[in-house]
């Protein structure tokens, strides 16, 4: 019976097609106003090609050219290599941040500190030939604190390497020293003492006679704990 039924209902639908007939009457197209195109066309809130007109002010001008710059920019082939110009930068500076960490700049491009300081040349100092006394003196007499505390700190460096607490070699950075005192009780120190030492030899700025004093105090009485 369901069979019957689904086959009279297609034939029907196939009667009902064959009864359609193509629609021949005449189509008469409806344009718009000639007078409401030209408003719309005069109108800037349905201009969508053009960019809206900079606000008259400075400002107003100086934001119009930043954005067409942005936009050149972005729309440019130097977009494209971008990241990579970034990427390059971040490198760069990495490096020299490096460099300095490790004081290799200051062996390049020495601080007008260090060049006055001809007598002793950064890191070619034999520290076993210098008369600390009369150097020192020297130094305290011309008013150069800077090299009075860096001659106090050489000789430091000359009584850990007599106690054998660290191995002096010439052009070694600090921070060797510090890593090689890290399992002494006198490590802490120390650290102290290269600090007051790279502040006033490396800050390239003068350093006065308290300065001087306040390092000097503080070395002497490390000096002391060593040689107890």
């Amino acid at each position: 019976m369901l069979v019957i039924i689904s086959l009279s209902t297609v034939s029907a639908q196939k009667d009902s097609l064959k009864t359609i007939k193509n629609d021949n009457s005449l189509i008469t197209p409806r344009y718009p106003d000639p007078g409401h195109l030209e408003k719309y066309k005069n109108d800037h809130d349905y201009n969508y090609n053009e960019r809206p007109m900079p606000a008259d002010n400075p400002l107003g001008r100086w934001i119009d050219w930043l954005n067409r710059k942005i936009r050149s920019f972005f729309g440019s082939k130097s977009y494209d290599n971008f990241w990579q110009y970034v990427i390059m930068a971040v490198t760069a500076g990495l490096v020299l941040y490096l460099l300095y960490k490790a004081k290799v700049l200051d062996y390049v491009f020495p601080s007008k500190g260090v060049r006055a300081s001809a007598d002793y040349v950064v890191g070619q100092e034999n520290i076993h030939e210098i008369n600390f006394e009369d150097a020192i003196g020297g130094a305290l007499n011309q008013k150069d604190f800077r090299l009075a505390i860096r001659l106090q700190y050489l000789r430091i460096l000359k009584l850990l390497t007599t106690k054998e607490l660290i191995h002096w070699k010439p052009n070694l950075t600090n921070q060797v020293y510090v890593q090689e005192l890290e399992k002494y009780p006198y490590h802490p120190d120390f650290v102290q003492i290269t600090r007051y030492f790279e502040f006033a030899w490396y800050g390239d700025f003068q350093v006065n006679e308290s300065g001087f004093e306040e390092m000097k105090a503080f070395s002497d009485s490390f000096v002391k704990k060593i040689n107890t």
